[in-house]
């Protein structure tokens, strides 16, 4: 068994049922988390997290035990799929930067396992390129904007800039579900369940997002 296997639960030779259920996370202590299910609307929470004093100043970590308690909550089947964004360290980021997102991103990993979740880590480079969020498409703007188009019924909980991470883990949680991007479909995507047959069609988005020369 090698360690991408060791991350699904129950284990893969038991072949659990798929039951549609999908859930994206953004690691970040700013981030969020997703929850896709068949015939429901999408859910988006933001994390879990506490104010602690670290040296001098004070700084947000993420509550394991509140996060423990959210995912308990959703009662979801065992072994469903929880895609986490692959935490990636960046030179500007900074020594803190690094220890936080490995931070966050491995406590996601183990809370989501031992809640009985089979976890996907997700690079972001896959997920953005998947919905073209890449070079002058890849602020934040544009990923609240285009979470915003394929879940409308959450537009009003991505309206502010600090809600990058809800959409994040929206686009993330769809990236899993299997959503892509087309150019002759419609965008908005709720009924969930039209996606267990095949994969959703999403373009407008982008149609509307391109500025008129």
């Amino acid at each position: 068994m090698d360690w991408l296997e060791s991350l699904s639960c129950p284990f893969p030779c038991s072949h659990p049922l798929d039951s549609g259920w999908v859930i994206g996370v953004d690691p970040d202590t700013s981030g969020a988390l997703a929850l896709l299910k068949p015939n429901q609307p999408p859910q988006v929470f933001d994390s879990p997290h506490l104010k602690v004093l670290v040296g001098k100043g004070v700084r947000k970590r993420l509550d394991a035990k509140a996060i423990v308690q959210l995912l308990q909550s959703f009662e979801a089947p065992l072994g469903t799929n929880v895609y986490i964004e692959q935490s990636t360290p960046y030179p500007q980021d900074g020594k803190q930067g690094w220890w936080s997102g490995g931070f966050g991103y491995g406590l996601w990993i183990g809370l989501s396992v031992a809640s009985g979740f089979s976890v996907t880590p997700v690079p972001s480079s896959a997920w953005k390129s998947e919905f073209r969020l890449t070079r002058e498409r890849s602020n934040k703007d544009y990923s609240r904007e285009l979470a915003s188009s394929l879940f409308p019924s959450l537009s009003s909980s991505l309206k502010r800039k600090k809600d990058h991470g809800r959409a994040e883990a929206l686009l993330i949680a769809a990236y899993g579900k299997g959503i892509k991007i087309n150019s002759d479909s419609p965008c908005a995507v709720e009924n969930l369940d039209a996606l267990e047959t095949g994969e959703k069609l999403v373009n407008e988005f982008h149609l509307l997002s391109t500025p008129t020369l």
